[in-house]
């Protein structure tokens, strides 16, 4: 009996401790979190590695859902960061505009695009667009860039890492400098 209740209690012991270590994954995986102003400096960074380099003022399409509070208010809060002292690289000027997913013809004219969350079901239409007008998309929801639909995906916290999604960036003719391939995640 003694052998079997120490048995038990070391079987119990190494289940807690996988137990703990899976949590301890769950929690360290990137994971939806609203865009914010660390999110944007990242994305900054990836524009000089771009091997067809943005110049000037550049409209920067900010793409969310009306009917999704969540989505709404993090659309408003990306506009306020890019419309308050916002750095860019080489000094482009950035020029925000808000594109509902109802009215994705908005984002013609722009060079690149930001995916607010709460998009999932407009992934497909917003990349078919995005592909024919050579946009650059990026978002903090990674499952767009798994799913193809997204160029680039941004993390920041807890730690920076910046994924891409190559089959994305090929159909939208979107070619980077040999270093980004080497610093970004492919997914």
């Amino acid at each position: 009996m003694g052998n079997s209740g120490q048995a038990g209690r070391l079987c119990m012991r190494n289940m807690l401790m996988l137990t703990v270590f899976a949590l301890s994954l769950i929690v360290s995986m990137p994971s939806l979190a609203a865009t914010d102003k660390a999110d944007l400096l990242v994305s900054m960074k990836i524009l000089p590695l771009l091997a067809k380099k943005i110049t000037g003022p550049t409209s920067f399409a900010i793409i969310y859902n009306p009917a999704d509070t969540g989505s709404s208010e993090e659309a408003k809060g990306i506009k306020a960061i890019l419309e308050g002292n916002f750095e860019t690289p080489g000094n482009i000027k950035l020029i925000s505009v808000l594109v509902p997913v109802n009215n994705l013809g908005l984002i013609a004219d722009s060079r690149m695009a930001i995916l607010t969350s709460g998009l999932k079901d407009y992934y497909e239409e917003i990349s078919k667009i995005s592909i024919g007008k050579n946009i650059l998309t990026m978002s903090t929801d990674l499952a767009c860039v798994r799913a193809g639909k997204c160029v680039i995906g941004i993390v920041s916290k807890p730690m920076v890492d910046i994924y891409y999604s190559k089959a994305a960036a090929d159909t939208a003719n979107i070619v980077f400098s040999q270093i980004f391939t080497l610093l970004a995640k492919q997914m």
